[in-house]
């Protein structure tokens, strides 16, 4: 019956191009799964900044003319772009410190420092070194006008090793261009001239650091603080020539205070134990200006006052010799100047007395008020038993690092307030510092741009997804074509 009824029915009319059909339908469909699942991933990449944008929109006040020190800094974003990448322009800050975006690491592959540059307009860019424990306005220092950016020529990506092309590297901060530098007689970055065009060097002899309980001639900090002897040359950023500037000899160097640049560049002061010593760095003679007592010391690169004739020192008031990280941060630093040309005691500022384990000045202000970045050292029973042997501006020391307005006559004020991030040091372009152009817009750091590495991790399973589709369809296709050959063949 069914074979007779099958006989009477007009047979089905099959379309010629009906595999044709269903096989674009399949592949429409299968594109259109495939679009659904790289949407989800987008969106589930970048709605948590979607949301973070829409919660607080970036800041749309304007930067003054020339830019400012933004008031407020955050830590950066862990994809923050690095400046060879994007560059962000010429720098306001740099700091570093510790927190998601902004600490380092030991391990292989990991990033041995990270710093933040903070633009002129309150945007963040990262510097990334392979190097580990650096500290800004130390082993990486920002030029007098915020271009460059010069440290360790140590390089390391997220995922690859590091690549030491040299013994110093410049960063222009505006183009993100590198300059290598080889076979220099000298490495450690002492101080910026004035002009950004030069870089004193100061060449560490193999001798060994000051001992455990002796008290440094020159500023009266622990074992490791200062070394003995070496030598200071001047390196042409332009032009990669270097000379010789002034041969230490015996006595003991500090590389992070003892050497400021007067305003017009031709002349340095040097404090070499407690000689204060003042070189002209074109012919390298020198006078001496001071003999220092034991408590005083040359106040930092930023030591001369802005038209010049004066020069400051620090005078410390508590623990010298064999301190413990509390007794540190008790100390009390006394701001006082000696005229520049003569060497005589300046007037007395009437400045506050500037806590902390230990202090370093900036710049000054066109109006006399001195910029300065004090250090805390951390505290608890690991570093109160007994006296500490580490740098009191290590690293693994600061637990904090604020910079203050200390006016004459009176009254200080923090200018850089850290929003939920730890900063550990501080350097600052001593153009802003000389027009007192503090308190800039402080916008939160931006979702993008991004570093390389959170692209290709958010391609990588992009890619291996479509892989693994492209595989499935392949083999659901040559599945189909074995069935009717293994069907035909069992028949037979």
């Amino acid at each position: 019956m069914l074979a007779a009824e099958a006989d009477r029915m007009a047979p089905a009319r099959v379309p010629e191009d009906l595999w044709r059909r269903g096989r674009r339908r399949y592949q429409r469909r299968l594109a259109g799964a495939v679009v659904a699942v790289l949407t989800v991933l987008a969106v589930a990449l970048t709605l948590p900044g979607m949301l973070e944008l829409a919660a607080e929109p970036p800041s749309t006040v304007a930067a003054p003319a020339g830019g400012a020190v933004p008031g407020r800094v955050f830590d950066p974003r862990v994809w923050q772009a690095p400046v060879t990448q994007s560059p962000g322009g010429s720098a306001a800050v740099l700091l570093s410190g510790s927190g998601k975006g902004l600490g380092g690491g030991d391990l292989p592959g990991m990033y041995g420092s990270k710093i933040a540059s903070v633009g002129r307009d309150g945007s963040y860019r990262m510097l990334r070194y392979a190097d580990t424990y650096l500290q800004v306005g130390q082993q990486v220092q920002l030029s007098p006008d915020g271009r460059f950016a010069v440290g360790p020529d140590a390089v390391e990506d997220l995922i690859g090793s590091s690549q030491t092309q040299g013994r110093l590297s410049v960063v222009n901060l505006a183009t993100g261009h590198t300059r290598h530098f080889k076979g220099l007689p000298a490495a450690v970055p002492v101080a910026w001239q004035p002009d950004s065009a030069a870089l004193l060097l100061w060449h560490k002899p193999g001798s060994p650091p000051i001992k455990y309980g002796e008290t440094p001639p020159f500023d009266g900090n622990e074992t490791k603080y200062g070394y003995v002897g070496g030598s200071l040359w001047l390196l042409d950023v332009a032009t990669g020539g270097s000379r010789k500037v002034l041969d230490i000899g015996t006595a003991a160097f500090d590389p992070i205070n003892s050497a400021a640049f007067a305003p017009d560049g031709r002349h340095l002061a040097v404090q070499l134990d407690r000689t204060l010593a003042l070189v002209n760095t074109a012919d390298g003679s020198s006078l001496t200006l001071a003999t220092l007592s034991a408590g005083q010391r040359l106040a930092g690169t930023g030591a001369f006052t802005a038209d010049g004739t004066r020069l400051a020192l620090f005078d410390r008031d508590g623990c010298a010799v064999a301190c413990t990280h509390a007794a540190r941060n008790q100390r009390q630093w006394r701001l006082v100047t000696l005229d520049a040309a003569t060497g005589q005691p300046g007037p007395d500022g009437g400045f506050d007395r500037v806590p902390g384990a230990v202090v370093r000045l900036a710049g000054w202000q066109r109006n006399g008020t001195a910029v300065v970045v004090t250090y805390q050292n951390q505290q608890g029973p690991d570093y109160d038993r007994e006296p500490s042997l580490e740098l009191p501006t290590a690293y693994r020391t600061v637990s904090a690092a604020n910079l203050l307005a200390v006016r004459p006559g009176g009254g200080t004020t923090q200018l850089i307030h850290p929003e939920g991030v730890q900063i550990w040091d501080i350097d600052v372009a001593h153009d802003l510092v000389l027009d007192g152009r503090f308190g800039g817009p402080s916008p939160k750091p931006a979702v993008f741009p991004a570093a390389g590495w959170l692209y290709w991790l958010v391609l990588t399973p992009t890619a291996g997804l479509l892989l693994i589709v492209v595989l499935i369809v392949r083999w659901r296709r040559r599945a189909r074509r074995w069935r009717p050959a293994r069907d035909s063949g069992a028949g037979t």
